[in-house]
């Protein structure tokens, strides 16, 4: 059964936003991880630095529910418990394969839509931002299919032996969203293992092949593909100083965990509850209290393996363009990851 279920979740989130449930804001695989946490129900319990940054969040939510409607302070609670049933798989033992498998559809998929449907802009019509000759994958962002494929490649170069056609299928992959954020994400990574490894010389050689990749790759046209381009940058300014100026509305306790898009001016869009910074999100959802809770919960799965270690580096520089650390498929990775190598210590404070 657990195989099965595992099979399932997998392979369910490789149809990315597809997947998603008309109407709700839920995907086919929550449901599916639902079940299998329902049929290992009797090994599981949360790690207790989650339940620290867990009780922070709900905290927020009923300092929120003074200034905000109860059934608006009900939605953002469904955020809450879906980062409590990913936080489970902690408990499980997830086989690597899968995590490849995801990814691999991932970067599969990604190349056939950037060839066969290279013109995605009439997503703007779904409230998705519009983007012309990019790899999006089945996630329709380009910086978050980046960050998948760059924690897919941390997990096949650190798994034995190592597959260098899964490696290209990444690579090729991660090019072509032209996703500077992925792309730092990966250079950091690279960095932090070739430190830790004392190989520097191999970091500038592959520094290399990644600058000479860059210079070649195709500039059809578009702001999008232009990787000196300045006006996401501005954007993300912006977006800091408004984290910064909500985070100054409730400074200890914040404005209310995942209530964010209540506070928009279009709360329709798909990032329309973060902010693009996770950590400036933690801050301004969930006050300083959330924000030493969740860098707690981080300290500790940084202990727990070094494939956590270096992967966690690569997300925490994506998360400084993008709330990458607490989008549905790289929290499904992270916590899976977790479960992949038991840590010596408990965890707990």
């Amino acid at each position: 059964m657990n195989n099965l279920l595992v099979l399932v979740l997998f392979g369910s989130m490789i149809f990315g936003e597809f997947q998603r449930l008309p109407g709700l804001p839920l995907y086919l695989h929550d449901l599916v991880l639902i079940g299998f946490l329902l049929v290992n129900l009797r090994r599981l319990k949360l790690f207790r630095p989650i339940l620290w940054f867990a009780l922070a969040a709900f905290v927020s939510l009923v300092m929120a529910a003074f200034k905000l409607p109860f059934n608006k302070i009900l939605t953002a609670a469904l955020y809450l418990l879906r980062f409590l049933a990913y936080s489970l798989l902690i408990d499980l033992k997830i086989d690597r394969r899968w995590l490849l498998i995801f990814s691999s559809g991932v970067a599969l998929l990604g190349l056939a839509q950037y060839f066969f449907v290279p013109d995605t802009r009439f997503l703007a019509g779904l409230n998705w931002d519009d983007h012309y000759y990019r790899l999006l994958s089945t996630l329709l962002d380009p910086n978050f299919t980046g960050i998948i494929l760059v924690l897919g490649l941390v997990l096949i170069y650190l798994s034995r032996p190592v597959s260098k056609r899964l490696l290209g299928l990444h690579f090729l992959a991660l090019l072509l969203t032209y996703s500077r954020s992925s792309y730092l994400a990966l250079v950091a990574a690279a960095l932090y293992l070739a430190w830790l490894k004392k190989k520097l010389q191999w970091f500038v050689l592959g520094l290399a092949i990644l600058a000479l990749a860059l210079v070649l790759l195709p500039r059809p046209g578009g702001e999008g593909v232009k990787l000196e381009r300045v006006l996401s940058g501005q954007q993300r300014l912006t977006n800091y100083r408004l984290g910064i100026d909500l985070w100054r509305q409730s400074p200890v306790f914040g404005l209310g965990f995942n209530t964010l898009k209540y506070y928009r001016d279009n709360p329709l869009s798909h990032s329309a509850g973060g902010l693009d910074s996770s950590l400036l999100f933690v801050l301004a959802t969930t006050g300083i209290v959330g924000l030493l809770a969740y860098l707690n919960l981080l300290r500790c799965l940084w202990k727990k393996s070094l494939l956590l270690r270096v992967s966690l580096v690569a997300l925490l520089v994506h998360s400084l363009f993008v709330n990458s650390l607490f989008y549905s498929f790289a929290m499904i990775w992270l916590f899976s990851l977790a479960s992949l190598d038991k840590a010596k210590s408990s965890g707990k404070l």
